[in-house]
């Protein structure tokens, strides 16, 4: 597109014009979205410039603000000369001094020479208001130099013009910065705003406040900077939030901050998301949240993560979700929302915990019911074997469950391309939920060992136990595995026991516990079998004490004979 074009050049178009409607496509062609648009757009706002000040001469106006653009600074001829000095032919020698000398210092030094340094400061005032890069090195060498834009500037010097050339230098140097934003590194752009800034020039409070104002713009369309850079200026100029010194309102020096730390997690993530392979938790963190894999690659990675590893998920996934959820897309990957369910619980424990209970009472119920089918054992006797006989087994399980766990962990990648046909997709979740070897094949053989313990129990009853076992144990593995506590089932119990009175509950206790006892001691039952006679053969079952076993032999003696009595009547 033509300057004229984007510009709408026509005779009555003024600089005040091109700078109004380059503001209007800055907000289009932002050099952070498409740099070679921005530049086409900044080479057509140089060349519409040109095209008015060739058009207007003297009329041009003089620029209000820092953050324009370069425009010309005219006087008439006459401010430019010595007052009451006619123009003689000295004058116009030294005037031609800067074409004639190989340098300006030269020329200087020719002028002070001939004591003409007035008339030459002059003609080098006239030269500055002059379109083009000549014009801005001739005024850089002139601050250096001669003192120009500082308050040891010589007084013959007009005010109003030198305020306009301090303006059009930083204008410049503004424009400089802008042009460095696609490819300059944040180093070199600190070196560039502080060496800017140091300047004798831009000492003026005036100056300074409009070169931070214009900073502010050029870092938040900048792509390559960091909380750091911020930093680094906040020292530089004394910038302090805190203390309400800030060169822009706290609402936009808030977005700025969002923006700069944005495109710091920005470029960092790239750069760990292009490493070969990650070696920091930092890195595999970026890797797990944001690099393509498969379910079983994403598995694997998963369960080799320690500690370390998922506190740098939770972190980044926190400035993601809440500071930069945009960053994703910026970025070209797709997020992975649902990584917590991937993480590793440390369930094992309530495990064992619950397979012990499950064992204990299978195995005590298996005893109780031998022994009321008269088996060998007594009912006291069958528990206690029980209860060792369930530890024992616990604690084998506990080592088989280890080893299984690390086979399962070599074998992810088959074991999560079978469990996505074996498993229900609610309860597979692309890999972080239940596995055939590593979940449901345990779950299988427990309950089928459980089942095979009630040996004495019938064959219905078995299956029913079997098939309890297995539910359970899948449900309670689906829980873990999507992120549950494995003791959340108590929680309810301990809340409904910390709502009861502890005080009242072992007062109830206690009575109904002395009821039944007073009951037993003193009721009915006890009075009544106070009152029947004692079995006399009862006592010689188990006889106490030297007296009463020569009662039961002579009782025996006794018997005995009455029964050899009335075999012989028969």
């Amino acid at each position: 597109m033509l300057p004229s074009d984007m510009f709408d050049l026509d005779a009555g178009t003024d600089v005040r014009s091109v700078k109004r409607r380059y503001a209007q496509l800055l907000k289009q062609f932002r050099p952070e979205d498409d740099p070679e648009a921005f530049q086409r757009l900044r080479d057509a706002y140089e060349q519409a410039l040109e095209w008015v000040s060739r058009g207007q001469g003297a009329s041009t106006p003089v620029l209000e603000k820092a953050t324009d653009a370069t425009s010309d600074i005219t006087l008439p001829r006459s401010s430019l000369e010595p007052a009451g000095e006619p123009d003689c032919a000295e004058a116009k020698r030294v005037r031609a001094l800067p074409d004639t000398c190989g340098s300006m210092s030269e020329a200087l030094a020719q002028a002070r020479e001939m004591h003409q340094e007035e008339v030459l400061q002059l003609e080098l005032l006239r030269r500055s208001q002059l379109s083009g890069a000549r014009a801005i090195e001739l005024i850089r060498w002139a601050v250096e130099h001669l003192n120009w834009l500082t308050p040891w500037q010589p007084h013959y010097l007009p005010a109003t013009a030198m305020a306009q050339l301090a303006q059009r230098l930083l204008e410049h140097e503004l424009t400089l910065l802008w042009e460095q934003l696609p490819t300059v590194t944040e180093a070199v752009l600190y070196e560039n705003v502080e060496a800017l800034a140091c300047q004798k020039w831009m000492q003026p409070l005036e100056l300074n406040s409009q070169l931070q104002q214009g900073l502010i713009a050029v870092l938040e369309c900048y792509q390559h900077g960091s909380p750091d850079l911020l930093r680094q200026m906040s020292a530089l100029f004394g910038w302090n939030d805190r203390d309400g010194f800030l060169p822009c309102d706290p609402e936009r020096w808030e977005r700025l901050a969002d923006h700069l730390a944005y495109t710091s997690m920005w470029k960092t993530l790239l750069s760990q998301l292009a490493l070969p392979s990650p070696q920091q938790p930092k890195e595999r963190a970026c890797w797990f949240l944001f690099k393509p894999m498969s379910d079983a690659k994403r598995r694997k990675m998963a369960d080799r993560f320690e500690p370390a590893d998922w506190a740098a998920c939770e972190h980044l996934a926190r400035e993601v979700e809440r500071r930069q959820p945009h960053i994703p897309q910026r970025m070209g990957v797709e997020y992975v929302a649902n990584w917590r369910q991937w993480r590793h619980q440390d369930w094992g424990g309530w495990a064992i915990l619950y397979a012990w209970l499950i064992i204990s009472v299978v195995l005590m119920v298996d005893q109780l019911h031998q022994a009321q089918s008269g088996g060998e054992t007594s009912m006291y006797q069958g528990l206690a074997l029980a209860l060792i006989a369930s530890s024992f087994m616990t604690v084998i399980l506990s080592q088989l469950r280890r080893a299984w766990a690390w086979l399962a962990r070599e074998l992810a990648h088959p074991d999560v391309w079978g469990s996505r046909f074996l498993v229900p997709p609610a309860m597979f979740r692309q890999g972080s939920g239940l596995l055939m070897l590593r979940h449901v094949m345990p779950a299988a053989v427990f309950a089928v060992l459980v089942s095979a313990w009630a040996q004495h129990a019938p064959m219905a009853i078995t299956l029913l136990l079997g098939t309890l076992v297995f539910v359970a144990s899948l449900c309670f593995l689906h829980r873990v595995t999507r992120g549950a506590l494995p003791y959340a089932w108590l929680i309810p119990v301990a809340r409904l026991v910390s709502v009861i009175n502890w005080k009242m509950f072992l007062l109830w206790l206690v009575i109904i516990v002395g009821g039944v006892l007073l009951a037993r001691l003193a009721g009915p039952n006890a009075l009544k079998r106070q009152a029947m006679p004692a079995d006399p053969l009862t006592a010689c079952s188990r006889p106490v004490g030297e007296q009463q076993q020569r009662d039961c032999e002579w009782a025996e003696k006794k018997l005995r004979e009455l029964m050899a009595k009335s075999r012989a009547a028969d």
